[in-house]
């Protein structure tokens, strides 16, 4: 049975590197690290995807080409596409209820107010998915909006904590599919 991983970000390089696309940039890790395929276009899912091959199925990996609040479209499409169940759907996003670096993995979770999250509830019409959240943490700053925070880079000190972060995510995310 195939297996849909979808990251949450914004496309482009002026996002690359900010908050809200630690799903993306945890997404290439996992592509390369497992030699999934190469991302490539694939409009009915405006998304870009990538595949690896599993002795229990497929597992895709899609990134939405939609933009975070409205990931929901690529997902409905995706899930569609490739005839994946909702129990075997991984949704990998940013977590500002989580400090930096605390990775959660879990089934049938709330949005936690994270817009993406929302979007994609709201176009399976269910929250019977897996989310692995990783945590940003809040606004060091009182007076920064929240929206500007998410939208930000990460600082030097964070990129390396990265690695820690990732070490985890990736372990969760091959328990989750069967790799280990």
């Amino acid at each position: 049975m195939a297996r849909l991983v979808v990251a949450i970000g914004n496309p482009g390089s002026r996002y690359a590197w900010t908050r809200h696309n630690i799903g993306f940039l945890l997404v290439d890790q996992l592509v390369v690290e497992f030699q999934a395929s190469s991302f490539k276009d694939t409009p009915k899912c405006f998304s870009l995807s990538a595949k690896l091959d599993l002795p229990s199925g497929p597992v895709i990996f899609i990134k939405p080409k939609t933009y975070v609040n409205l990931s929901g479209k690529a997902v409905r499409s995706a899930k569609d596409y490739y005839g994946v169940s909702l129990d075997q759907i991984l949704v990998l996003a940013d977590d500002v209820n989580r400090k930096f670096g605390d990775v959660r993995l879990r089934e049938s979770a709330g949005s936690g107010g994270h817009n993406g999250v929302k979007s994609i509830t709201h176009a399976l019409g269910s929250n019977g998915y897996w989310q692995l959240r990783l945590g940003i943490g809040k606004p060091s700053v009182v007076s920064q909006e929240l929206s500007d925070f998410v939208l930000s880079p990460f600082s030097e000190m964070e990129k390396v904590q990265m690695s820690t972060m990732f070490a985890e995510a990736t372990r969760l995310f091959s328990s989750w599919c069967g790799v280990i």
